[in-house]
């Protein structure tokens, strides 16, 4: 389920602004996003939490939010969301392996320019 934000833009223009990537900032942009997101957002941040406490490394947390950047890059585009959701659906449903590897050479790709946006 997607919790779009009710203002309407072009499909080039992002819904809202690239958050900066932090753990409260990646939160509402992702709970605007996807709340069933939203729920897997929580989980992995108390895992990631867990694990940086445990390994006494600041390493799980940067994954972490590198993670979630990225994917409120992708989905705060609407072509981009659409365009990601489409490629989704047809890696899914290739009847071939060729088929499938061509959409998702276009995910990544998409998943590179994401990674961009993001800062890496």
């Amino acid at each position: 389920m997607s919790a779009q934000p009710v203002e309407r833009h072009g499909p080039d223009e992002p819904w809202f602004p690239m958050p900066p990537l932090t753990e409260a900032a990646l939160r509402v942009a992702v709970t605007k996003l996807d709340l069933a997101a939203a729920v897997r957002f929580e989980q992995e941040f108390h895992a990631a939490w867990q694990e940086a406490v445990q390994t006494d490394s600041t390493v799980p947390m940067h994954t972490f939010l590198h993670r979630w950047g990225v994917f409120v890059a992708l989905r705060r585009r609407p072509a981009r969301a659409a365009r990601l959701a489409e490629l989704e659906r047809a890696v899914a449903e290739a009847s071939t392996r060729e088929e499938a590897i061509a959409r998702s050479s276009e995910i990544a790709v998409m998943l590179d320019e994401a990674a961009r946006e993001v800062g890496e």
